[in-house]
């Protein structure tokens, strides 16, 4: 189907073109023949690098062009949304407004009534509807990517409950590559189903066994003896790999080893862009892991890694100057980093259960990565078959097998509890009968058609809401949301965790210290807490014991269940406490045995749920001491300080590094800053003329500041 065929704007035709696009792909042009055009659902399951997203420019256009309104396009990670926000900002030529929101879940964003396309995480986006700004009346598309990520435990009730919101408000298309009971969820969403496995570049599938690749059309091919042949193979055919394993150390350890041989083969030129790239990574116990590797370029990718040094690797993998990337399989979720060759190392991952064989579905989302449209022909995606394993069982599994089915993850209890208390609190749901027809809306209910199982987990939960204060219930039986319930759902935490806050108060006012409240925001369910190892477990005794009297729960008895888990919060806790007490990263990484990303996403959690407590504080009579206390609390763990940088890290751009650099030279307050002369503040490590003017104008100080300092070992230093 040619491009001039399509019943839309010129706009969009013209604007195709220039990007070189002439024609659509059959499953480009099925879909767009669907009657999606027309604002009928759809369901789009077709392989990565197919084209879906071109399919979803095109319908948003199409829709705000005709008809105005909004679209919303969900995305699962933030990573994947900062991409997308890239990807469509090249609409605004036509007056289309693109917009970024994916965190702070306490706002209603009325700023976005602004723009046309809102790009967000189903977290943000339901958030979003909770609050009720606007705008939100205005949405008349939902794009939800990754939609199978419906079945994720962690996330997949929030897309979910979001689309039963949406389905009949708006049209939505659901975009993915894989989905075992595709046709399951179009009947839900009354969707109509375009599903393919043709794609631009095509897939050669096969398995590695004992040293040869046995491929899908029964032939072989043969290597080393060693899966890393099928990376070396690949780099020396002018082409990159990615490889998956089911662990961050084993990435770590694969991207070392690999690098060694990998450096080989490297051009100058490519050692000259890998050196400075390298240079642009700051030195912490995990990155000088990638700096390591990187120089010989091989890195590694996974969950560990902050955000700054993931977007890099990514960047650099797509500009072909990184030659292999080992990862777990959170890159396989959507980031567009497609290489000639994967090569997927393990098929089963060790959890609370023993190990397991990762699923179908996510393992075809791996293989899906193989092939760069406009640079490959075809694309190789290798599944490595152990020596105990049967290459053919590997084969019929991985290879030809259908993906699992989808199913709902509103029987995880935390996300029902949160669900249910949104519907009453946020969406005016008055009744017991209102609460269960609008659950019979939802996946979860059109899997089952169980009426008898939806009534009573909505019974259980609602009674669980009045016994603790979160709902009260008038004499003919109509929900009456109290302030406890209403702010938090706006919070967007799970109620358990406003009840185990709410319950800690008086203690809280009773004993207001670091530890307790540290180990309180690690008891609760929104938080994931550290693992404790084994060589660890003797000295966290020890401490808990010693600290007994700073926390606000008892020390479960050794051997119980509990123990282990109180353990970790308490590590948790710990070094939270480390952290606002200036202990440097790179020490408090080696120390609790965790990455950067790790330590960035506890303080991230743990700087939100401490936002929560001052909130739901806020509903009981607070002590004024005990609230600005919690406060300063937020502060210190925003910015890693002790409580004598708090007024220094009030000021702008300034953080835990240049307020001590400035405590230490003696300026201890604002008063101090605005007194002195700008020279004196411009010889203090980190504080240059840009820094310097943003703090003046917060202060309202007016001074003339000179050209910035030459920064030392640059020639303009040797020169001045």
């Amino acid at each position: 189907m040619r491009i001039e065929e399509l019943s839309v704007d010129e706009r969009i035709i013209r604007a195709l073109k220039e990007r070189g696009i002439d024609e659509l792909y059959p499953p480009q042009a099925e879909a767009l023949r669907s009657g999606v055009l027309e604002g009928k659902n759809l369901i789009l399951a077709i392989p990565t690098a197919s084209g879906k997203t071109l399919v979803a420019e095109i319908v948003m256009l199409n829709k705000l062009f005709k008809e105005g309104g909004k679209a919303v396009y969900l995305v699962p990670l933030k990573a994947l949304a900062e991409e997308k926000y890239r990807e469509f900002k090249v609409w605004e030529r036509f007056g289309v407004g693109v917009a970024l929101s994916t965190g702070d879940y306490d706002s209603g964003d009325e700023w976005l009534g602004r723009y046309d396309i809102i790009i967000a995480t189903s977290e943000k986006f339901d958030s979003l509807l909770r609050h009720k700004p606007r705008w939100i009346r205005d949405v008349n598309l939902v794009i939800a990517d990754e939609i199978h990520l419906l079945g994720s435990f962690d996330r997949g009730a929030t897309l979910e409950m979001i689309l039963s919101h949406m389905v009949g408000r708006a049209q939505i298309l659901g975009l993915s590559a894989t989905v075992g009971n595709a046709e399951e969820l179009a009947e839900w969403l009354d969707a109509g189903l375009v599903m393919s496995d043709w794609r631009p570049v095509k897939l050669r599938k096969g398995v590695f066994y004992n040293g040869s690749v046995i491929w899908e059309d029964e032939s072989t091919q043969k290597f080393d003896l060693t899966w890393d042949s099928l990376v070396i193979d690949a780099i020396k055919r002018g082409k990159q790999a990615l490889v998956f394993v089911n662990t961050r150390r084993s990435a770590e350890r694969e991207a070392l080893r690999l690098s060694k041989k990998v450096k080989k083969l490297l051009t100058k030129a490519e050692q000259r862009v890998l050196k400075s790239l390298v240079e642009e990574i700051e030195s912490n116990p995990t990155n000088d892991k990638v700096r390591e590797a990187l120089i010989n370029g091989v890195t590694f990718h996974h969950a560990g890694l902050g955000r700054k040094e993931r977007t890099l690797i990514e960047d650099a993998f797509r500009e072909g100057i990184i030659k292999v990337i080992t990862a777990t399989p959170t890159l396989a979720m959507g980031v567009n980093t497609p290489a000639f060759r994967v090569i997927i190392r393990d098929t089963k991952r060790y959890s609370s259960f023993g190990w397991m064989d990762i699923p179908v579905l996510e393992i075809q989302q791996m293989l899906g990565r193989a092939g760069r449209p406009k640079y490959d022909r075809e694309g190789e995606a290798i599944i490595v078959a152990k020596e105990s394993e049967d290459p053919m069982e590997v084969f019929k599994k991985y290879v030809v097998g259908k993906p699992e089915n989808l199913f709902s993850m509103l029987s995880n209890e935390s996300a029902f509890r949160g669900q249910v208390l949104a519907l009453i609190t946020n969406f005016g749901v008055e009744t017991f009968g209102e609460l269960v027809k609008f659950l019979e809306k939802t996946f979860f209910y059109h899997q089952r058609r169980n009426l008898a199982l939806l009534e009573e987990k909505a019974k259980k939960i609602v009674h669980f809401f009045f016994e603790n204060g979160f709902i009260d219930i008038d004499l003919e039986d109509r929900f009456m949301p109290l302030p406890l319930g209403i702010r938090t759902s706006q919070l967007y935490v799970d109620p358990l965790t406003a009840k185990r806050f709410k319950d800690a108060l008086p203690k809280i006012e009773e004993n207001p210290n670091p530890l307790g409240i540290f180990q309180l925001l690690a008891s609760s369910p929104d938080l994931n807490t550290l693992r404790v190892k084994r060589k660890e477990m003797e000295d966290l005794v020890d401490y808990a014991y010693e600290m007994e009297d700073n926390l606000y729960f008892n020390i479960p008895y050794y051997g119980d269940y509990e123990f282990d888990i109180f353990m970790g919060q308490l590590k948790t806790a710990r070094m939270l406490l480390d952290w606002i007490n200036e202990v440097r990263e790179d020490k408090i990484l080696e120390s609790y045995g965790i990455d950067s990303g790790d330590l960035y996403r506890v303080l991230e959690l743990a700087d939100w749920l401490l936002y929560s407590l001052v909130e739901i504080y806020k509903l009981f009579e607070p002590k004024k001491e005990i609230l600005r206390f919690l406060e300063d609390l937020r502060l210190r763990v925003k910015h890693g300080v002790r409580e004598e940088l708090l007024e220094l890290v009030r000021l702008p751009m300034i953080g835990r590094k240049r307020a001590r650099a400035l405590y230490l030279a003696g300026f201890r307050n604002a008063g101090d800053i605005a007194k002195s002369e700008p020279a004196k503040l411009l010889n203090i490590e980190g504080i240059g003329v840009g820094v310097l003017r943003e703090i003046y104008k917060s202060l309202g100080v007016e001074r003339k500041l000179s050209k910035e300092k030459p920064k030392k070992g640059t020639l303009d230093a040797f020169l001045k």
